[in-house]
């Protein structure tokens, strides 16, 4: 192979390895928690790619009629399977949502008896206590329209078990268990 070959082999090889490995920006083109929580109801778009970075969020759906438009964008999350959700109605943020974002576990000492005693129109900080510190952690939680909604998983360590509660405005009104001991 001639110097000149090689020359253009090595350039080639170079080009093909920047293109498909990852660059610094796709490896932080990511939303965290601290940054889902800045972007407040009646924010711009503008001011969520400001506080999620370049990337990090894409236009996933838009419609519009007569005098209204609504736009939906999804972010990657920084922890793993986690994501964010916002939607904007004539340019404002009526309604977010977060999975995953918090990335806690749960420390697995969910019993039934635990759950038996978190019951509907209890608050976070009552099921907290009544589970213990630790046990329960918060996996999704939105807000929109007045209304504020937080789901949290709390596990079993020994056998499989786990409890899910879902709370509105504060107020526990969804429960659910499968497997406690």
């Amino acid at each position: 192979m001639s110097r000149k070959s090689l020359a253009t082999a090595g350039l080639l090889a170079t080009a093909l390895t920047a293109a498909l490995a990852p660059s610094a920006q796709a490896a932080t083109a990511t939303i965290s928690r601290a940054e889902y929580d800045k972007v407040k109801l009646g924010a711009s778009v503008a001011k969520l790619h400001s506080v999620a970075g370049k990337g990090a969020c894409k236009k996933t759906s838009s419609q519009s009629g007569p005098g209204y438009s609504s736009k939906v964008y999804t972010c990657k999350g920084n922890k793993r399977y986690s994501t964010a959700l916002f939607t904007f109605g004539n340019g404002k943020l009526s309604v977010k949502l977060q999975a995953g974002l918090d990335g806690g576990k749960s420390n697995g000492k969910m019993t039934k008896a635990k759950y038996k005693k978190i019951t509907k129109g209890k608050t976070i900080a009552q099921m907290h206590s009544a589970a213990g510190k630790g046990v329960c952690v918060r996996t999704a939680d939105s807000q929109g329209a007045g209304v504020k909604t937080a789901t949290y998983v709390c596990e079993q360590s020994r056998t499989y078990g786990s409890a899910s509660f879902g709370f509105t405005n504060g107020k526990l009104d969804v429960r659910s268990q499968y497997g406690l001991r």
